[in-house]
């Protein structure tokens, strides 16, 4: 048993404290950290830079994803992510990979792994079928099927321009209706919707003078901080909202 234990010891001391992104990340850049707080909901994969952004919806225990490149040799795994309202209730969860693309690889084919399954991925329509092993794969052709970098930053993530518009975006499930509510309302949420532009992508453009506002996005009677937005405050209320400056 003391051997045992000793060779454990042994293992946990040596072993290295860095993992793929996508599954247990110790050393995390900002951009990774960044890019993973746009993602608010699950849907079609979209590019970002250099990386790639898949996930899937949260029914099952276990989802993971292997790539032609690689051979499918190695399964990555996805992440659980959950997002809370300002009461701390958790009001959209969804599983997420990040995949750093090889600067090699113009086209992507893969498979998802769900609860010991393989399959392919539900949310891409895009597949290929291979006869010598019989096996239909997903398939992203980068420079075609993909939103490029600029266009994800503009549907992913709330911004304001040199006019005093500011362009609000949430990321969720389709089909819902998301309103929009702050201090430049009175805390009203009903003024607002934002529109789906996308499958689960709204958004919606208000020019504001300059000032400090706070505002939360709302959907039914839940309100939810802007997860693409990292900055925060507490109203006079002491709950938590989203905050941003228009000079």
């Amino acid at each position: 048993m003391m051997y045992r234990l000793l060779f454990l010891a042994v293992f946990l001391c040596c072993a290295p404290l860095s993992f793929a992104k996508g599954e247990v990340a110790v050393e995390d850049t900002y951009e990774y950290d960044l890019l993973v707080s746009t993602i608010s909901g699950y849907g079609a994969p979209f590019l970002s830079g250099n990386s790639v952004v898949f996930t899937a919806k949260p029914d099952a225990r276990y989802i993971g994803i292997a790539f032609d490149f690689e051979n499918f040799r190695e399964i990555h795994s996805f992440q659980l992510k959950k997002i809370y309202d300002i009461d701390g209730e958790v009001t959209n969860s969804f599983f997420f990979y990040v995949l750093d693309l090889p600067k090699s690889v113009s086209n992507i084919e893969y498979r998802l792994v769900v609860d010991g399954l393989w399959t392919t991925d539900p949310l891409n329509p895009k597949t290929v079928y291979k006869p010598s092993s019989g096996l239909t794969l997903s398939k992203l052709a980068l420079n075609r099927n993909l939103i490029p970098e600029t266009e994800v930053r503009k549907v992913s993530r709330t911004s304001k321009d040199e006019n005093g518009v500011v362009h609000f975006v949430y990321r969720g499930k389709p089909g819902q209706h998301i309103r929009l509510g702050g201090t430049f309302t009175n805390w009203d949420s009903w003024i607002y919707e934002l529109d789906e532009t996308e499958p689960g992508i709204y958004q919606i453009d208000l020019p504001l003078p300059p000032g400090t506002y706070y505002y939360s996005f709302f959907n039914g009677v839940s309100s939810m901080v802007d997860t693409s937005n990292p900055d925060r405050g507490y109203t006079a209320d002491g709950k938590v909202a989203s905050v941003i400056t228009v000079k």
